[in-house]
């Protein structure tokens, strides 16, 4: 199925089941549908129908630090709630991530973007509830050492 029907057809799907917001029950509702369609697709097309989806299903911002601190400090409270799945996006997303942080067909400040983003995501990784905290100082650091974040 080509990606634009594929979006069209999710998108349809949730505005049929006059959904306003996308939780676990919705989310599995969805991954049954269209389960030939990847999980980061199915975030894309759901994210772009105008419903909320909430974490740990809306996955990580990883077009910038910002983004990625903000969706990962999000994980952190989906966490408490929803564990398993909120460690499976992020490892999920550090493996895609880490992929684009070692492909020499990316360009090299992207690359070092990419690497700082995998970083990030482990740290979350070893402990959820001191990423807050710990990405303060990263931050701080970053800046102080004059690193364009």
């Amino acid at each position: 199925m080509a990606n634009r029907a594929l979006g069209s057809d999710i998108r349809e799907h949730i505005r049929a089941r006059g959904w306003t917001r996308i939780g676990k029950t919705e989310w599995e509702e969805l991954r049954e549908r269209f389960a030939a369609t990847t999980e980061n697709t199915l975030r894309k097309h759901a994210g772009a129908s105008g419903v909320i989806v909430v974490q740990p299903w809306r996955g990580l911002d990883t077009a910038s630090l910002d983004g990625l601190e903000l969706s990962l400090i999000e994980m952190a409270e989906a966490y408490g709630t929803h564990p398993l799945e909120a460690r499976r996006v992020v490892i999920s997303a550090k493996d895609i991530t880490r992929f684009a942080a070692r492909n020499p067909k990316v360009a090299a400040g992207k690359r070092e973007l990419k690497a700082e983003m995998v970083e990030w995501m482990l740290v979350w990784l070893g402990d959820p509830a001191m990423f807050e905290d710990w990405v303060k100082l990263r931050k701080a650091y970053l800046q102080a050492q004059r690193i364009p974040i």
